[in-house]
């Protein structure tokens, strides 16, 4: 099984489909696209099959190799017409963290025992600084995505790099100006384990799904 892929039939599939039938959301910002088989078909699927009209849908990923193989795969799918593909970083390239804030925070700190952290610690700092080390591509595409939409979007799923999820989620919480569902994936995992701590904390959210299923997952309705 890829760990990095969400499959269409799991339970976070199958919810993820089950909450754009409800809400119908027509304004959609994705980071984390990967091979583009995992949430992006998901949410490209349920657009089609529920006849969702009039709807933009942007999706992020930074790693030139995975953009290609994911515009492939949507192409060859017949979904590519209900998503524009961006190769970028969501980010700006100077809030990305050095090698040093790497190994200080997933290498030296101590994490909950049911926390999942990518790879073995002698190669973490390296293969965490390499997957956004990107500096030829676009910066800041989750912020332009949002000014597209005028910070009003309906739906929002972040799922990039492990050592950046937290990052991208302090980023668009404070500009968000309307309702919004928000998605994270991998909350038992550090990419978003403290993003979904402050959720809970915080009166603006209702929680609509949370799982353990594999890394964890969080669906929520937010309120400014």
């Amino acid at each position: 099984m890829n760990l990095m892929m969400v499959d269409a039939l799991s339970t976070f599939g199958k919810t993820l489909r089950g909450v754009i039938q409800d809400v119908k959301p027509r304004k959609i910002i994705e980071t984390g696209t990967y091979l583009g088989k995992g949430t992006t078909t998901v949410i490209t699927s349920a657009l089609r099959d529920f006849n969702i009209d009039s709807t933009k849908f942007y999706s992020i990923e930074v790693n030139p190799q995975y953009f290609r193989s994911a515009y492939i795969h949507l192409r060859d799918s017949r979904l590519l017409k209900f998503v524009t593909l961006l190769n970028g970083l969501s980010v700006l390239h100077s809030q990305l963290p050095s090698a040093k804030e790497i190994e200080e925070k997933f290498v030296n700190k101590e994490w909950n025992k049911e926390v999942y952290i990518d790879h073995s610690k002698d190669t973490r700092v390296f293969k965490y600084f390499e997957e956004t080390n990107y500096p030829l591509v676009p910066e800041g595409l989750l912020i332009n995505c949002l000014e597209k939409f005028d910070y009003k979007p309906d739906l929002v799923l972040l799922d990039s790099g492990g050592h950046i999820g937290m990052i991208e989620f302090d980023i668009l919480m404070p500009l968000l100006k309307n309702k919004c569902i928000i998605v994270l994936d991998d909350t038992l995992h550090v990419k978003h384990y403290e993003s979904l701590q402050k959720i809970q904390k915080d009166q603006r959210f209702k929680i609509i799904s949370l799982s353990n299923e594999k890394f964890g997952f969080c669906i929520a309705s937010f309120n400014p």
